[in-house]
């Protein structure tokens, strides 16, 4: 299992599409758990989603479910930019 916190945060766009590349090359093998607060990084690596709120745990689901058919009305909030 790997844990990545914010593993992007500071890097270029061409440093941030290498790690996620890495990641999607070391899912086939490891189980990995990314933080980050970047919901488009999120949808793209990420097979499952679990949405923190205060250190709640509001959802969790699919990644393709949660963002398009959140069933949380403060997961849609935070999707669509309400609040955040």
């Amino acid at each position: 299992m790997l844990l990545l916190d914010e593993p992007t945060a500071s890097l270029d766009p061409a440093g941030t599409q290498r790690i996620e590349e890495l990641c999607h090359e070391l899912k086939r093998l490891y189980t990995i758990v990314i933080v980050t607060h970047n919901m488009q990084q999120a949808a793209r690596v990420s097979d499952y989603t679990a949405f923190f709120y205060l250190g709640d745990l509001v959802e969790v689901g699919r990644t393709d479910e949660l963002f398009t058919r959140p069933t949380e009305e403060r997961t849609e909030a935070y999707i669509t930019g309400r609040f955040g």
